[in-house]
């Protein structure tokens, strides 16, 4: 059978070259979604609120401290280091007054309206004066796990009666509807079916929503009332209790769990009292969960101070946030997503004292998308730029080198000691996929030395062995160069406290806002270099400049990857009719090849050097057809990275909000939740061995789908057929790694399908509607094998069968 000119068979070399191309990339891109494999190694709060007195202000609830058993360590060391320390502070000297310990309580800075002078809401404790929570006050950026209805209070109890509301922050939905912290909610609408005997079955209530919904609640009290709320998007809470995060992927908490709040303060050392020493044990108990006292509260601005007696010392800790200027509020990229934070070390006593103290870094960040999320990193163990690193890293800058990057995996292994003996900070923090909690010293110049050493450790009890080990609670510790206090005596001077000041950045890694923030005058060290692409980052980045150009026009990042992807293949067009003009030559020039094959079927060598002659002869390049996969596949991988690092792209919707499906094309798309009937394996999307790639969440993904039966369809259409086994051999195997795909692009994001679906059905409609590039005008010289009588003979024999042919045209 005579195949026209324009069918598109490629060589056997060709699709073996296209096959082991494809292999090695889906082998790179599969292991840049996929972590090594973990190693595993060996009282519900209860609060007490008061009303909101100071509009927009702090609120205060009552919450009990931890229990401890009498046989726990810390516990006896408390009995024996007071006695300890009363003897040494006889012997040394004055007795310094104690202070009791507050009242559990919690205070609100802040407010989660997005119209509003902060960017952010914060809950903090007095015990241990810490951050329990941040919630970032954007309608623009919110949860993505959760798609119900929200009041914005995330603190409940069960109450006799009802749940009680423990934490309403200004701003919130809840707020906003007349609801306080401290209100007791008894039931929904006026029927008695809507009674709530447990928070469960408000939260359940409430899951059954939509954003938009009105919710009516009855509330207690002495004069009992009905208040309506027009229901939110569940607000995106850059920090939380990590219990919340991981009850979203296990069933129960690990053993003796234990939430740990953000920025705590433990002393190292004082004067010759070190770790071990009882009082310094005490001192850090009360430091770590006793109650500070609350002072100069505003809605902005609070100070926590800790009298530690024994010690002859007072901690203060100060949180102030950053207010937006009213004519900047809708700038996105106004300098606005942090709060100073400052620590101030007092002496007491009237001799001299040297402090060394221990800070703790954030933790309890966002690990949404847990089950397709993945974040690479620069130098992170067991991945380097090709490797998933954790949802969540310690990233660090010293001055003079480049980023270093943590993850939780490094951690759980010991891959880290302590690092950066006697150097400066430029900064450091708690890095997630889209957003970062960064601690910048306030420094008078970067070569001042403020810490001794940092170092890496879990800041939650490590997950069980069926959990991500990406998944884990990294944090951080900076150890103190030690401070010399002077005497305080009957005057206090100066130099009797150290303070110490940080800028922290909590908020979504825009690039222009990240680059905003430096220490101290040293440009070249802004947060901005945070942001990591991957070896395609000029790519990437260029993917992002088009695609913001595009939606800029259309305001859909849906639209403007498609029209990227047609902007792609029209440059490529001339690439692409190349390929096709190399295919009409290659089916010119195959029944040589076949003669050539036949003849040094047991010569290898020859046969090679054979083929590369007529190759040569004709300026045929036979892997030019591979040129489209050469400048695809970084444009493949930098949108990829565009996806996965560009918080813009996050929520970037295809149909708008009206429906669940390709609602953020920087996941997948979610066609239809299946978590109901599969198993907890296959809904977590992971397991720690070669059974993972069957982990595809809890949810069906159409655009996958589609992407594969679209492969398919090419392959079917202009893959030639197979004429001996080992082509045959190849389209199997070929066809098995379209199955393989289909299973690896289960759960990429749904921007990247648009992407591929666009430019198959591009491709499809080229071959399809574009005429095929004209063959040569005498194909006839070499469409036939010679006989072999012209082998032997290739003289005036060959001249003079052409003159007889030329006699019997005539």
């Amino acid at each position: 059978m005579r195949r026209s000119p324009a069918d598109p068979r490629q060589p056997q070399d060709q699709r073996l070259f296209i096959f082991l191309l494809l292999a090695a990339s889906i082998a790179m891109f599969w292991s840049s979604m996929n972590p090594q494999p973990p190693v595993q190694p060996a009282d519900q709060a209860a609060a007490e609120q008061g009303d909101d007195a100071q509009a927009e202000g702090n609120q205060a609830d009552s919450a009990p401290a931890p229990d401890r058993s009498p046989g726990d360590p810390a516990t006896a060391a408390d009995a024996e280091g007071d006695d300890q320390a009363a003897g040494d502070a006889e012997g040394s000297a004055p007795e310094v007054e104690e202070v009791p310990l507050a009242e559990p309580q919690n205070v609100l800075l802040g407010s989660a309206s997005a119209e509003g002078p902060y960017r952010m809401l914060m809950t903090l404790t007095n015990e241990g004066a810490a951050i329990r929570r941040i919630v970032l006050s954007s309608d623009e950026i919110t949860e993505i796990d959760n798609h119900h209805g929200s009041l914005g209070v995330q603190d409940f109890s069960d109450v006799a009666g009802g749940v009680r509301l423990d934490v309403v922050g200004p701003g919130t939905v809840a707020h906003q509807a007349g609801l306080r912290s401290g209100d007791v909610v008894v039931g929904s609408g006026d029927s008695k079916a809507g009674k709530f005997a447990t928070a469960a079955e408000l939260l359940a209530l409430l899951e059954k929503t939509k954003p938009g919904d009105k919710l009516t609640l009855q509330v207690a009290g002495d004069e009992p009332r009905t208040v309506e709320a027009t229901l939110g998007r569940p607000p995106l809470e850059l920090v939380r209790p990590e219990r919340e995060n991981i009850l979203l992927h296990q069933d129960k908490l690990p053993a003796e769990y234990e939430d740990v709040p953000s920025l705590l303060v433990q002393l190292v050392s004082v004067n010759d009292q070190a770790a071990k020493n009882a009082a310094l044990i005490a001192a850090n108990e009360r430091l770590k969960s006793g109650g500070w006292t609350v002072s100069n509260q505003d809605a902005a601005s609070t100070t926590f101070t800790m009298r530690l007696a024994d010690l002859g010392l007072e901690v203060a800790k100060t949180f102030t946030l950053a207010e937006v200027p009213s004519d900047k509020i809708d700038d996105v990229n106004y300098r606005g997503y942090h709060f100073d934070f400052s620590i101030e070390v007092r002496n007491l006593r009237d001799t001299p004292q040297e402090v060394v103290y221990e800070l703790q870094g954030p933790n309890g960040l966002p690990i949404e998308g847990y089950w397709y999320a993945n974040k690479i990193g620069r130098n992170a163990s067991g991945g380097g730029a090709w490797g998933a690193v954790g949802l969540r890293d310690v990233i660090t800058r010293f001055e003079g080198s480049r980023n270093l990057q943590m993850s939780p995996s490094g951690i759980v292994d010991g891959d880290y000691e302590r690092y950066g003996d006697g150097s400066s900070l430029a900064y450091i923090g708690v890095d997630a996929q889209y957003f970062s909690m960064m601690l910048i010293p306030q420094k008078q110049s970067l070569e001042e030395i403020w810490f001794d050493y940092a170092n890496t450790k879990l800041a939650t009890p490590e997950l069980g062995k069926r959990a991500r080990v990406t998944l884990n609670n990294p944090t951080f510790t900076l150890t103190r160069t030690p401070v010399v206090l002077a005497a305080a005596g009957d005057d206090p001077g100066e130099g009797t406290s150290r303070t110490d000041t940080f800028t922290v950045f909590a908020g979504p890694k825009r690039p222009d806002l990240l680059a905003q923030y430096q220490p101290a005058d040293a440009d070249t060290y802004t947060l901005q270099g945070t942001l990591y692409y991957g070896w395609f980052d000029p790519v990437a980045r260029l993917m992002l400049a088009i695609l913001h150009t595009f939606y800029a026009v259309v305001r859909n990042y849906g639209v403007s990857i498609v029209l990227l992807t047609v902007l792609v293949r029209l440059c490529m067009f001339p690439i692409s009719r190349k390929q096709a003009t190399n295919m009409v030559k290659m089916q010119e020039l195959k029944p040589e090849i076949d003669r050539i094959a036949e003849k040094y079927k047991d010569d290898m060598p020859k046969r090679t050097q054979a083929q590369q002659e007529l190759f040569r002869k004709h300026n045929f390049h036979p892997m030019g057809g591979c040129l489209p996969m050469f400048f695809q596949l970084p444009i493949f991988l930098g949108l990829y990275r565009a996806l996965a690092v560009d918080v813009e792209l996050r929520e970037a919707s295809l149909l708008g909000d009206w429906t669940r499906f390709c609602s953020n094309l920087a996941a997948p798309d979610m066609f239809f939740d299946w978590s109901a009937w599969m198993p907890q394996w296959v809904n977590n999307g992971f397991l720690p061995s070669f059974m993972g790639i069957f982990a595809v969440g809890p949810y069906f993904n159409l655009l996958p789908v589609v992407t594969v039966c679209l492969f398919l369809l090419q392959q079917k259409l202009f893959m030639p057929e197979a004429t001996t086994e080992q082509a045959i051999l190849q389209q199997k195997m070929m066809k098995y790694m379209m199955g393989f795909m289909g299973l690896m692009f289960f759960k990429v994001p749904s921007g990247l399908c648009i992407y591929f679906i666009t430019s198959s059905l591009w491709g499809i409609a080229e071959r399809k509607l574009v005429p095929p590039p004209k063959p040569a005008e005498n194909p006839a010289a070499f469409s036939k094998p010679d006989p072999p009588k012209r082998l032997s003979n290739a003289g005036g024999g060959g001249t003079k069968k052409k003159s007889n042919n030329k006699k019997k045209k005539r």
